[in-house]
């Protein structure tokens, strides 16, 4: 019997809200007012979407050459994108001045006029939701009439690595600041985690961790090439100087590489170029590679460690917890002989490979864990195993 295709995965709709957001809107007393934060927290999920969708790496340039500056066939591909994304921004700012107008403005600084106190809770949460999401409107035009004008210098316009990352920066700072909005509102109710109620901030935070620990990986790479560069003869190093430029090409391609910002990309893939032109020598001085490479790497690490702190730290102490339970499991099970444990470690192995890249000695005992859990782990191995996950987790920087 032939087998069935695979099912097509259908895209969610734009305007869809996390379920933990759907269920604190429909938890709201006041249903005037949860309709009208629906109304904005959909405007807000599109506008999310849009920016999300707008791959700026896909007209970053892929090499150092220079093309001549923003052309008009870069302007002609972008001119959508750009326009697709700030249309989803006004419609938001428009959202949320149709849903809460606006007070009407004093007619001078000393006329502020009497306004009664909230009459409950409820309202006093209300006027907070408000003053939050006219602020953040405010702050939103302003961005978007800050965006045209930086489009419009020349010595932005002229060069395509300073016209990319003048874009990207301004994407980011849009998506930054909606879901700050969302989360405020919803947290003015309940209390809840970002990452539960904000559009798209799981996946934001996925693809940060997945670029750490490709970027881990890359550090290995490099560490190891030039520790057996710095022990061989001088012919012999080119050929290691293309080893290393080949795994930074895929380093590159990888999709992790697409949260990179677009100067740390420019970083890269000069730090390649570098590689490549050593590549190309008969024969390489002892000092020559490493002169490029223990830069790089320490760019590397403060690039990644600038990740951890911005997008990560929420992140890898809930893995760190959850581990820690699992770890917990396991030593029951030891304790009760049940053959649980080793399925129970073996999960915390799953569960910690989201903080890689986290730790160089973490990473070192992460690679050697998989590899004993993929062989299977009888009693003796699990306690062992216990043992060291336990130290290493507990020596994580969390500072």
């Amino acid at each position: 019997m032939p087998s069935s295709p695979n099912p097509r995965v259908t895209r969610p709709p734009a305007d869809a809200l996390p379920s933990r957001l759907e269920a604190l809107l429909e938890s709201l007393t006041d249903r005037h007012l949860a309709d009208r934060l629906t109304h904005v927290h959909r405007a807000a999920a599109v506008a999310i979407d849009r920016l999300g969708h707008l791959s700026i790496a896909k007209y970053e340039p892929t090499t150092l050459e220079s093309d001549g500056g923003a052309d008009l066939a870069l302007w002609e591909t972008m001119a959508p994108a750009i326009g697709d994304t700030l249309v989803g921004v006004n419609q938001l700012v428009s959202a949320i001045h149709q849903q809460f107008p606006p007070p009407a403005r004093a007619a001078s600084t000393t006329d502020t006029g009497w306004a009664p106190p909230p009459a409950s809770s409820d309202e006093r949460l209300a006027q907070e939701v408000e003053v939050v999401l006219h602020a953040t409107a405010e702050l939103l035009s302003k961005r978007v009439s800050e965006l045209g004008q930086q489009m419009r210098k020349p010595e932005v316009v002229s060069d395509r690595w300073t016209l990319m990352a003048k874009l990207q920066a301004f994407r980011a700072d849009f998506r930054v600041r909606i879901g700050d909005l969302v989360y405020l509102t919803a947290a003015a109710f309940e209390d809840v985690r970002r990452e539960d109620v904000v559009p798209g901030y799981v996946h934001q935070v996925g693809a940060r961790s997945a670029l750490r620990g490709a970027a881990a990986d890359l550090r290995r790479s490099l560490q190891g090439r030039l520790e057996r560069a710095t022990k061989a003869e001088a012919p012999s190093r080119p050929a290691l100087a293309r080893q290393m430029a080949e795994s930074v090409s895929a380093f590159i391609t990888l999709p992790a590489s697409v949260a990179l910002r677009t100067p740390q990309k420019h970083h890269v893939l000069t730090f390649r170029a570098h590689l490549q032109e050593a590549a190309g020598q008969g024969e390489l001085a002892a000092d020559v590679l490493s002169s490029h490479v223990e830069p790089f790497l320490s760019f590397l690490e403060e690039a990644m460690d600038e990740v951890t702190r911005t997008w990560l730290i929420v992140h890898d102490r809930e893995l760190w917890a959850s581990c820690g339970a699992k770890l917990e499991q396991a030593d029951m099970h030891l304790t009760l002989g049940s053959p649980g444990a080793a399925r129970v470690l073996a999960d915390a192995v799953d569960t910690a490979a989201a903080l890689y890249g986290r730790s160089a000695p973490f990473d070192g005992f992460l690679r050697k864990a998989r590899q004993e859990a993929a062989e299977g782990l009888d009693e003796a191995n699990s306690l062992g195993l216990l043992e060291r996950f336990r130290e290493r987790l507990a020596a994580l920087p969390f500072s």
